[in-house]
């Protein structure tokens, strides 16, 4: 792996990963591109990638995180009373957003294998665009977590479960659900990103042993491991600012125009060269 290998895929992973805009999707599209899957000849720097962007998410949400890690051990204390703390409610729905990813991990391999032309990222990156141009309906709700229902919290666990589809935003989903089920713009950016913690940490610690057992004969030097590290800390931080900005205006349009018109492009470009 290039130096220029690492900042592009590090840039990839940093900025689609938390731009409504698919992460998966776009990889699909550097391994057209690049000629290589970084899930697979890089595995070990694509589990280290997403660290990165693990990282990112917690320093932009570290408030909230630091509360919720907090409120967890008095929640114990107190016999897992809830007592209408509105940091218990978070864990709680927390806790429920994960119940259907139990549901899509036996399949995921396969949706993943299957659904991964370039084809159908194309697609999804349209049905993505549509999803938050929809959303912009549902973006005036007021709900928090001192309010949002358990239902609320599982039917954005559901809507996360659809984005193992490559090419359809994880982050994108997660927010349209939340906005449409009535939370406040804030808090559905806020809940979108901190949900992903536990589903981001759980998946790649089951993927470090695969990793470092194909990791190559010649390792990869541990500065370009470092460097593409710290490129999708940083993008990925830069790309959490700017989710947090533009939902705050309600208006996803610029995400929309961009996935429309790449899903067109890819959708074009799999008709011409094959997907």
């Amino acid at each position: 792996m290039t130096i220029l290998q690492a900042i592009l895929l590090g840039l990839v992973q940093g900025l689609t990963e938390f731009l409504p805009v698919s992460s998966s999707g776009h990889l699909v599209l550097v391994q057209k591109l690049l000629g290589v899957n970084p899930e697979t000849d890089f595995m070990l720097f694509s589990v280290l990638l997403h660290f990165g962007t693990l990282l990112a998410v917690v320093i932009a949400f570290w408030p909230d995180i630091k509360q919720l890690f907090l409120e967890f051990f008095r929640w114990i204390g107190d016999g897992f009373k809830i007592k209408n703390q509105p940091y218990r409610r978070f864990i709680v729905m927390l806790l429920i957003t994960v119940v259907p990813m139990f549901a899509i991990l036996p399949v995921k391999s396969f949706l993943e294998e299957a659904m991964g032309s370039t084809l159908i990222v194309g697609i999804m990156l349209l049905v993505t665009a549509a999803l938050l141009l929809f959303s912009e309906r549902g973006a005036h709700g007021r709900k928090t977590e001192r309010d949002a229902t358990w239902l609320d919290a599982l039917i954005v666990g559901v809507m996360q479960c659809f984005a193992v589809l490559p090419g359809l935003s994880r982050s994108g989903t997660t927010m349209v659900g939340g906005l449409l089920r009535g939370f406040s713009r804030e808090f559905a950016v806020r809940f979108a990103f901190i949900m992903s913690l536990p589903v981001i940490l759980g998946a790649n610690i089951l993927e470090v042993g695969d990793a470092i057992a194909a990791t190559p004969a010649v390792p990869t030097p541990v500065y370009i491991y470092v460097i593409g590290v710290l490129v999708a800390l940083v993008s990925g931080l830069a790309a959490i600012k700017m989710v947090k900005f533009v939902a705050k205006r309600g208006n996803f349009r610029p995400f929309v125009v961009y996935c429309t018109l790449i899903g067109i492009v890819t959708i074009v470009v799999s008709f011409v060269v094959g997907s």
